[in-house]
């Protein structure tokens, strides 16, 4: 059987043998902690295992067969998942008709609503409706599955009249941002936290100020945020690509939405009336 089409237990047990004892300590890490493992970003894991850097983690990952370490997490999560197309708080299966479907869904994005009730903090929302405000512009990040949620982050802010840019060309993005101000916000979403297109133009902010929201504020990108919304889902699926958590961050950026239009007082909301008159010609 190809290398290729093994499991990553499978990997890792039939080159156990040859790793050194830094490897075999991330080898036992992972075959007793599958689930822990897959919601840990590469600093975790080696800290996790009693390593001294991440190097060790990008060497193991490559003698198994994986180019990187998000290659390796997605393979082991859906090894964990085996034929679930979901397995979140209800597990949706292959062969689920309409209305299972329905029902764990739906029910999975009410218990995310539930469980994150706490990972959302009234101070949070605080601090970060203020840097919003005092900002001068607001760039809304985010590729893949988390595009559409900076989109419409940038189509919200953009109605209390502030100064508004979103794109998903990495390229113009990393122009963009090479040029930031100090009185610049970026709004950056990423579940996983690890995404280069992000992270990298980032690294040099220019005393720019970041809000996150992400799954893991030990992530990449956490760790340069200014502000981080954690979102919680025990969403261990990753062929999901994170269903459930869009709803929550969506309602993150509507709360912070509707704060920053409150504080405007009068003027702000009559900002947002004048808003949303410039587009009702586009209704009948």
């Amino acid at each position: 059987m190809a290398k290729n089409n093994l499991t990553v237990f499978e990997r890792i047990k039939s080159n156990y043998d040859n790793l050194r004892k830094s490897g075999k300590k991330l080898a036992d890490l992972i075959l007793k902690k599958p689930e822990d493992v897959i919601q840990m970003s590469i600093s975790q894991l080696a800290k996790s295992a009693g390593l001294k850097s991440e190097s060790t983690v990008v060497k193991f990952y490559r003698d198994i067969g994986f180019s990187s370490y998000h290659e390796f997490k997605v393979s082991l999560a859906s090894d964990l998942a085996g034929k679930s197309i979901m397995h979140s708080y209800k597990d949706i299966f292959v062969d689920d008709d309409v209305d299972n479907v329905k029902q764990k869904f739906l029910s999975n994005v009410l218990r995310a609503f539930h469980d994150n009730f706490n990972n959302i903090p009234s101070k949070l929302i605080d601090e970060a409706s203020k840097i919003i405000s005092d900002s001068n512009r607001i760039i809304c990040l985010g590729y893949g599955a988390s595009a559409p949620i900076a989109k419409y982050a940038a189509f919200r802010f953009s109605t209390v009249d502030k100064e508004v840019f979103f794109s998903e060309d990495s390229h113009l993005n990393a122009l963009v941002l090479s040029k930031l101000k100090k009185d610049d916000c970026v709004l950056t979403i990423s579940y996983s936290g690890e995404t280069k297109d992000v992270i990298v133009p980032l690294q040099n902010k220019h005393d720019a100020k970041i809000i996150s929201i992400t799954s893991n504020k030990e992530s990449s990108l956490g760790k340069i945020s200014d502000i981080v919304f954690e979102i919680g889902i025990d969403e261990i699926s990753m062929r999901t690509d994170a269903l459930i958590s869009r709803y929550i961050q969506m309602s993150i950026i509507d709360i912070l939405f509707t704060v920053l239009a409150i504080k405007g007082g009068e003027e702000g909301l009559n900002k947002l009336i004048n808003s949303r008159k410039s587009l009702s010609y586009l209704k009948f």
